[in-house]
């Protein structure tokens, strides 16, 4: 049987851990959306968002309809409020690393997006070509 001043440190950690990870989280708001290409939806696209100040990426995976919905941690949805970069990419170790997007979408991207509070609806109509 473990020492009770064992089990007493170890309610205390627990108690530390679990109240540190909800204080330390940064405000989040929920982000859904869809990715379209070319007009179609964009199916197994990685859609990340880069906060422009400090703080953790977030990210999703679109669907076969290209619906997407961002993660800040694998179990808490949403992202940093505030401005963002965003980028797409199809490029997977499955695929080989093959990239069907131009780099304006994720090496150079010139996609953002703001987050605020609450829900957010953040579509995104790619097109492989450029448009002028």
């Amino acid at each position: 049987m473990p020492h009770p001043s064992f089990l007493l440190a170890a309610v205390v950690v627990a108690l530390m851990l679990g109240g540190c990870s909800r204080s330390g989280r940064p405000a989040l708001g929920k982000v859904s959306g869809t990715v379209m290409l070319d007009g179609r939806p964009l199916a197994n696209a990685a859609v990340r968002f880069t906060p422009a100040g400090k703080g953790r990426t977030s990210q999703g995976i679109t669907d076969n309809a290209g619906r997407y919905r961002l993660a800040y941690l694998r179990d808490i949805a949403g992202a940093n409020l505030g401005r963002h970069a965003v980028r797409i990419t199809t490029a997977t170790e499955e695929n080989g690393g093959r990239e069907m997007l131009p780099p304006r979408y994720h090496a150079q991207t010139v996609l953002e997006a703001t987050v605020a509070a609450g829900n957010n609806q953040q579509n995104f109509l790619l097109e492989t070509r450029e448009t002028k």
